[in-house]
């Protein structure tokens, strides 16, 4: 599905592939922004750029700041240092309904005693937009949205996901430079929040919509965003491609974070062949960045996706299976690896995806893609990732 209803008429969004540079100046700039209650710095020296037409999520802890960014960039906390521009303008000292921000909430926030129609022009009207023209815009934004028959209903009349549209629909009406979304979809039940999430990637796709989005929901951030950015204690701590950040989380709390069960202590020779806890697990292929800096203890994160049951008898490793839990059309594994002659132990546990029925008990060659193997380091910064990609 390509939108939520219908087209309204808009220039066109920016070319997101690779190597189409945004503009100069344009989008949204957080800079060294800090942000204090009493004693507590919420934000500490924040840095975050958001490229014209580029949809940013951001992930973080309960506690890490990531509501306090939102609020920062709508001017409702003050800075104690650092600046907010937006398209080039610096936002300093600009009240909020001045900022030219479009937002939405998970509790929608719409204003039950009054029709859809006037909830989504109820900015417009603010902006002293004619009556003719809101009426025009109203009927363009709810056909964009999928709901053109709603318009004389009251929120209160409508189901959760038709309340989000009518909250999304309102918040875009004023055709805002920034879309600030919190937790937008977090109070749906499962199947519609993911049905919600591709409609509303494929509708910010189509506006050229600058964006900003908060989230617990990694699968949301992750399937919503040009770029996921991970905070915590207030600070940036990487932002990347939703694939290269998956693949390459860069350090152990990003991996943890973002779910990875197979974050390992293994041991690499000047060869690039690795073990761990005595087990051999093969080579790593020429050129890996492992293949450097000879032998030595590294901790590593290897994603589900490069394990599986050996294609063939005698390839790859050996695993007795543990727990076996299917979801969503895979089986997910948690098995342990074995040597010749060695029993289970939990320092050599494992855990990947598989379309193939495996039983608890049951040894399981499996084979490992080492060349998705990656290196993690503490928890600092990554560097030079905060800026937008090429797009």
């Amino acid at each position: 599905m390509t939108r939520l209803g219908g087209r309204v008429e808009r220039a066109a969004p920016p070319d997101r592939a690779e190597g189409a540079a945004a503009a100069p100046g344009a989008g949204l700039l957080v800079d060294a922004v800090s942000v204090r209650y009493g004693s507590t710095l919420a934000l500490d020296r924040f840095t975050l750029e958001v490229a014209s037409g580029e949809v940013v999520a951001v992930l973080g802890p309960s506690g890490s700041g990531k509501s306090t960014l939102l609020r920062a960039v709508a001017g409702l906390e003050p800075l104690a240092g650092g600046r907010v521009l937006l398209a080039g303008r610096d936002l300093s000292g600009v009240p909020t309904h001045r900022r030219g921000l479009g937002m939405m909430f998970q509790d929608h926030g719409l204003f039950n005693h009054l029709s859809v129609a006037d909830n989504v022009a109820y900015g417009l009207k603010i902006q002293g937009l004619p009556a003719p023209r809101r009426r025009e815009r109203v009927a363009e934004l709810l056909a964009l949205v999928g709901l053109e028959g709603l318009a004389s209903r009251r929120p209160d009349q409508l189901s959760g996901g038709e309340a989000q549209r009518v909250a999304l629909a309102r918040a875009l009406a004023p055709e805002p430079g920034l879309l600030m979304l919190d937790e937008p979809l977090g109070s749906l039940d499962r199947a519609l929040r993911d049905q919600l999430t591709g409609e509303l990637r494929h509708l910010l796709s189509e506006l050229g919509q600058t964006a900003l989005h908060v989230t617990h929901d990694q699968g949301e951030a992750f399937a919503l965003a040009d770029r996921v950015a991970v905070v915590d204690q207030g600070r940036l701590v990487t932002v990347d491609h939703p694939a290269r950040l998956w693949a390459d989380p860069g350090s152990t709390f990003v991996a943890r974070f973002l779910g990875h069960p197979n974050i390992w202590t293994v041991t690499v020779d000047g060869d690039g062949q690795v073990s761990r806890a005595g087990i051999d697990l093969g080579r790593v292929p020429e050129g890996h960045a492992l293949r450097s800096g000879g032998s030595r203890a590294v901790e590593v994160v290897l994603p589900v996706t490069a394990i599986g049951p050996a294609r063939s008898e005698g390839g790859g490793v050996t695993a007795i299976v543990e727990e076996v839990v299917f979801g969503r059309g895979v089986h997910h594994v948690r098995a342990t690896l074995v040597g010749a002659g060695s029993t289970p132990s939990a320092a050599r546990a494992v855990e990947f995806d598989t379309t193939v029925p495996l039983e608890a008990g049951a040894r399981c060659p499996l084979e490992l893609d080492l060349g998705a193997l990656r290196a993690l380091e503490g928890h600092g910064d990554r560097p030079d990732r905060s800026r937008p990609l090429d797009r």
